[in-house]
């Protein structure tokens, strides 16, 4: 059984994992802005949707590692 530190561990790495996406997101739509051409958009729309979908994994990640913790808790569905 996993201890709330081992979960809170688990929380950080998942934070941790959003926090590149996130940067490579930002620093490709200021590049694009700095840029202003059709190329540099294009560019960052595609890159965008991919760093998106980084980060709709490392969130899917995350509702499952909360799930599972209240499935543990005290009070929670699996202590009825």
């Amino acid at each position: 059984m996993e201890t709330q530190a081992e979960t809170m561990e688990q929380m950080g790495r998942a934070l941790h994992d959003l926090c590149q996406p996130l940067t490579t997101l930002q620093c490709r739509l200021e590049l694009a802005g700095l840029v202003r051409t059709e190329e540099g958009y294009r560019e960052a729309v595609e890159l965008g949707l991919e760093e998106c979908g980084r980060l709709v994994q490392v969130v899917g990640s995350m509702r499952k590692i909360v799930c599972a913790a209240k499935l543990r808790a005290p009070g929670g569905p699996a202590a009825g």
